[in-house]
């Protein structure tokens, strides 16, 4: 019944929706306004089926609700309500699963929980908790029976992913095979909390040496497939603009920060977080960014991140040839796409269209804007016509794998632009694919900013020295892992954090170094 269900509901979108295009040319200028009711009618027949449908359903609105790439304002507005807190299971049922997983009583493994929810999300939720020690954490807890729920909606997706390529040809504009492996893989990995605590695992060795950002702890011991305990960090959302800016937070620093990040995920480490949203992304009044929630992430080969590195060198340099030639590297222009024209279209714009980049992000579907004309760029009205044209005759894709890609820098760019609208993205992004090898200045501004806290250095100084002697017997990589995990679970120790990625730099070139001198 909740596939059929699903799928007469996906059916009568695309009828109205293929109705509506078939009478455009009756309606005239009235177009634009029976579209906007269409539009709203639908979204708001989704949300309230995706509410009581729960499951993957609303995963899927909730990864709409960011794609202004796609939807229309319409569809942008009603999907956000699916990012808020949904109806909390009761809590007799969030223990039972607790109880049954870790085969003990509950008071039998935390001092505390607290009955109310902290968050109910469409797969999971979540309670804060301390341990006997007295540690604060958050207990995370699959809905009891959701993975039946996902695997019908999986089931669904599929056969509708394979219906509209039938019907409308949706291969033409996305690699359906793609899009369906991402959804597929990425869901699943949601419904595996072991999964989602080496993913957290992961960002904190990728990240060790970024000062600002914090990932929290995973206490193993309390951790399984459908239950996943982790440090708890308060935080300020990183779209209350009232709070940080009460909290003293530097809103365009803060911005930089996170577009940074997400550049050094995507081009440096290839590892990503796939759902930054506000209720992801906190900040301390510091302004280090946590991050939480790591079901969602990314992976991006080495040779997409060489070829997404030559795209952003390409928009910084305003090289058209080379914006085109990158789009044809990671997919977007199909085999048989005319390059040249391409390129001679966007040639003369190449300023204004990187220039506008925030002005492209109006709240609304970019493709809306672009086909119906109501594009902020300047430019002329012959060459908007053609691009309109170019889109519709030529060999545009969707690669498969660029998904959730899309979905996290939509999300980020929104965010980093509410803190800061003046926020240059391009030059944010620029020392990620630009930036040089010289290891000693680079370590000599490392160094400069760990003698700042020269009053820390000696207690630290003495992890060096045990650092170092284990470098020959082949210790080093577990003693660094004890390391950091003694950093995280010392809260005293919270405001040495820097210094230590700074000494365990530093103790590892000088490896490098002192192994060199031997040979």
């Amino acid at each position: 019944m909740r596939f059929l269900r699903t799928l007469l509901l996906a059916l009568r979108i695309v009828a109205e929706l293929w109705g509506l295009n078939h009478v455009r040319w009756a309606l005239g200028r009235r177009y634009g306004a029976a579209a906007s009711r269409l539009y709203t009618r639908q979204a708001r027949r989704f949300v309230g089926f995706a509410q009581r449908m729960g499951g993957l359903t609303i995963k899927v609105g909730q990864f709409l609700s960011v794609r202004i790439d796609l939807l229309p304002q319409e569809y942008i507005t009603a999907l956000a309500e699916l990012q808020d807190a949904l109806p909390a299971v009761p809590t007799r049922q969030i223990v039972a699963v607790i109880e049954k997983e870790l085969k003990r009583p509950l008071r039998q493994i935390f001092a505390t929980f607290d009955d109310t929810a902290l968050a109910a999300a469409s797969l999971g939720q979540v309670h804060r908790a301390t341990l006997p020690d007295g540690t604060a954490v958050v207990v995370k807890v699959l809905r009891p029976g959701i993975e039946e729920l996902v695997a019908t909606d999986l089931k669904t997706l599929r056969v509708l992913l394979r219906l509209l390529d039938k019907l409308i040809d949706l291969g033409r504009y996305v690699e359906v095979a793609g899009l369906e492996a991402d959804f597929t893989a990425t869901f699943s990995d949601e419904l595996d909390y072991v999964t989602e605590a080496q993913h957290a695992e992961t960002f904190q060795r990728n990240l060790l040496l970024n000062p600002y950002v914090d990932i929290p702890q995973i206490y193993w011991e309390r951790s399984t497939r459908r239950v996943l305990t982790m440090e708890y960090m308060p935080g300020i959302r990183i779209d209350d603009v009232a709070g940080l800016d009460a909290a003293g937070v530097d809103r365009g620093q803060l911005a930089q920060r996170l577009a940074g990040l997400f550049f050094h995920m995507v081009l440096q480490d290839g590892f990503f977080h796939a759902d930054p949203h506000p209720g992801n992304v906190f900040v301390r009044p510091d302004g280090v960014i946590q991050l939480i929630d790591f079901g969602m992430t990314g992976t991006v080969t080495p040779q997409a991140r060489a070829d997404y590195a030559s795209l952003v060198l390409g928009l910084v340099r305003r090289d058209a040839p080379a914006i085109v030639r990158a789009m044809r590297q990671l997919g977007f222009l199909g085999p048989g796409a005319d390059v040249h024209r391409l390129t001679e279209l966007i040639g003369p714009y190449i300023d204004t269209i990187v220039g506008d980049v925030a002005g492209l992000y109006t709240g609304r579907s970019i493709l809306d804007s672009m086909m119906s004309g109501t594009t902020q760029l300047k430019i002329d009205a012959g060459t908007l016509a053609q691009l309109q044209e170019f889109i519709f005759t030529q060999p545009i894709v969707l690669p498969g794998q660029t998904t959730f890609l899309g979905k996290a820098l939509i999300t980020v760019i929104g965010l980093c632009l509410r803190l800061d609208p003046g926020l240059d993205l391009l030059a944010t992004a620029a020392p990620y694919v630009t930036q040089g090898t010289d290891l000693m200045s680079w370590l000599t501004q490392v160094v400069g900013d760990g003698r700042r806290l020269g009053a820390d250095l000696l207690p630290a100084g003495r992890r060096l020295i045990g650092a170092l002697r284990d470098l020959d017997d082949g210790t080093m990589e577990a003693n660094l892992s004890q390391l950091i995990d003694r950093r995280i679970e010392a809260a005293q120790r919270r405001q040495t954090k820097y210094l230590t990625r700074v000494i365990v730099l530093v103790a590892g070139v000088l490896a490098v170094l002192i192994r060199r001198s031997r040979h």
